[in-house]
C-alpha cells in the first residue's frame, strides 16, 4: 500500500508537507499541491478519508436515518426521499463526507440504542412521528441532528422545513377561486407534523373565504394511494355534494383521482383535485395534477449543509425554511 512516506520520498518533501498539500491547506503553494497530487496519482495513492478525520477528531460520515418505510408500497409513496438523498449526497461529496442510509423500523425498542450501537454522530432524520416517545428520547442525546419536516430545538440540533400551513392555505384558496365550495380533505397521519400543518392551512383558507368547516369532510388516508382511493369513494357516497378534494400528498391525490374517474365523474368539471409535493408522475396523469411543488433535492442539500455547520460549531440559524411553488394544471 502506498503511504504518505512514499509520496514524500518521491517529492523530496517531508511527510507533514505532503499531508498538508493533499488536504488543501492554505499555506501550501498551488504548485506544490499540484506536484504532490500528480505524484500521488502516479503511485496509485488512495487517501483514507475516514482515518484522516478520525485523527482530526471529527466524523466524515452523515447518517441518513429514515423511519416509516414499513412495506414496499409505503416506501414507494415516500417519493421525495430519492430527491432528498441526492441532495444530501451532493453536499456531502463537496465536503468529502460519506453518506450511510439506515431504514429504522418502528419495532426497534430504543432509537437511542440503535444510534449508539452504530456509532451515529451526525444524523439527518426523516419520516419520524413527532409524538413518538422513542423519537423524543432520541432528541435528548448529544448527537448532532437535523430533522427534515419536523421543527426541533436544542443544542446540536436543527431543522429543514417548509411553511406547510401557508402553502396549503394558498392551495385551498386556489380551489375555491376556481368555483368550488364543498371541499373535502384527505390528510395523512395524526402523528405527522406535516399532516397537522397542512390541515391547518385547509381550515384557514375555508375560514378566510367564509366557508363552513365540515368535520365529516376530513379523513386520514395514511399517505397511501390505495387508502385514498377507498376514502374518496366513501366520502362521495356519504356526501355526494363534494365538488373538490385537497389531498396533502400527490400519491393520495392520484388515488383520489382514480376513485373519482371510476364512478364516471369528470375532473375538474364535476370534482376538482389538488395535491402537494409535485412528484414526477403528477405531470403525466390525466388530467395533469395541480399541486404544490416542494424542492426535495434542496431539502436534502440544506440538511447536510446545516448538519456539517452544526458539527463544526458554526454560528447558524438552526431552522432552515425553504420555499414551495404553486403548480396550477388541469385538475382544478
Amino acid at each position: 500500500m502506498i503511504t504518505l512516506k512514499d509520496i514524500a520520498k518521491e517529492a523530496g518533501l517531508s511527510v507533514a508537507q505532503v499531508s498538508r498539500a493533499l488536504n488543501d491547506h492554505d499555506d501550501v503553494s498551488k504548485e506544490t499541491k499540484q506536484k504532490v497530487e500528480d505524484i500521488a496519482n502516479s503511485l496509485g495513492y488512495v487517501k483514507n478519508i475516514s482515518a484522516h478525520r478520525l485523527v482530526m477528531g471529527v466524523s466524515n460520515r452523515i447518517d441518513f436515518v429514515v423511519q416509516g418505510f414499513t412495506d414496499e408500497d409505503n416506501m414507494l409513496e415516500h417519493n421525495e426521499f430519492y430527491a432528498m438523498i441526492n441532495g444530501v449526497n451532493k453536499y456531502a461529496n463537496e465536503k468529502r463526507y460519506e453518506v450511510i442510509i439506515y431504514i429504522l423500523q418502528p419495532t426497534e425498542k430504543s432509537y437511542v440504542q440503535f444510534f449508539r450501537e452504530r456509532g451515529i454522530r451526525n444524523a439527518i432524520l426523516y419520516g419520524f412521528e413527532y409524538d413518538d416517545p422513542k423519537f423524543q428520547e432520541l432528541l435528548s442525546i448529544t448527537c448532532n441532528m437535523v430533522c427534515i419536516d419536523i421543527p426541533i430545538n436544542g443544542e446540536n440540533k436543527g431543522s429543514v422545513i417548509v411553511n406547510n400551513t401557508h402553502y396549503c392555505t394558498q392551495a385551498v384558496e386556489a380551489i375555491i377561486n376556481s368555483g368550488k365550495q364543498n371541499i373535502a380533505l384527505l390528510t395523512g397521519s395524526p402523528h405527522a407534523v406535516v399532516s397537522i400543518e397542512r390541515e391547518a392551512g385547509y381550515r384557514i383558507a375555508l375560514t378566510k373565504k367564509k366557508l363552513p368547516i365540515k368535520e365529516n369532510y376530513i379523513v386520514d388516508a395514511d399517505f397511501r394511494q390505495s387508502v385514498a382511493y377507498e376514502k374518496t369513494l366513501y366520502l362521495l357516497q356519504q356526501n355526494p355534494e363534494i365538488d373538490a378534494f385537497f389531498c396533502i400528498s400527490d400519491y393520495m391525490a392520484i388515488g383520489c383521482m382514480e376513485a373519482i374517474l371510476s364512478i364516471g365523474k369528470v375532473i375538474p368539471d364535476d370534482i376538482a383535485v389538488m395535491g402537494f409535493d409535485d412528484i414526477p408522475i403528477s405531470r403525466y396523469v390525466t388530467p395533469k395534477l395541480s399541486t404544490v411543488k416542494q424542492y426535495s433535492f434542496n431539502k436534502g442539500f440544506e440538511a447536510a449543509k446545516l448538519l456539517i455547520q452544526i458539527e463544526n460549531k458554526e454560528q447558524v440559524n438552526p431552522t432552515v425554511i425553504l420555499n414551495c411553488e404553486m403548480q396550477l394544471r388541469d385538475s382544478i
